[in-house]
């Protein structure tokens, strides 16, 4: 996957997605980063509390709210996982190889 056009590809499909707010492409970029400095993994592991002032979200239940909202959307894959001590899976995902969104 190229870096730049998976952005360009998402950036292109929230132009015509009107569910998507400011606090969804705020978390969207802070997966983002996270995934470029990642050397682009599969799924990156993500500790909300070490993202969130990244995406310049205060609150849990906001993070909460737009990263399940991006999965539902299908703009990522996100494994919550309720262990403080272990990480949450995200997967950024492909435009190019799943043409449409779900549930617009």
């Amino acid at each position: 996957m190229e870096a730049t056009a998976i952005l360009k590809q998402f950036m292109e499909k929230i132009e015509h997605d009107p569910r998507i707010r400011a606090t969804h492409i705020a978390v969207y970029m802070a997966l983002y980063q996270q995934w470029v400095l990642g050397n682009k993994p599969v799924f990156i592991g993500i500790k909300s509390k070490q993202l969130m002032p990244q995406a310049k979200v205060s609150s849990s239940a906001t993070w909460r709210n737009a990263i399940r909202a991006l999965d539902e959307y299908g703009y990522i894959r996100y494994q919550p996982n309720f262990n403080r001590m272990s990480c949450s899976k995200v997967m950024i995902l492909d435009f190019s190889s799943a043409p449409s969104l779900r549930n617009i």
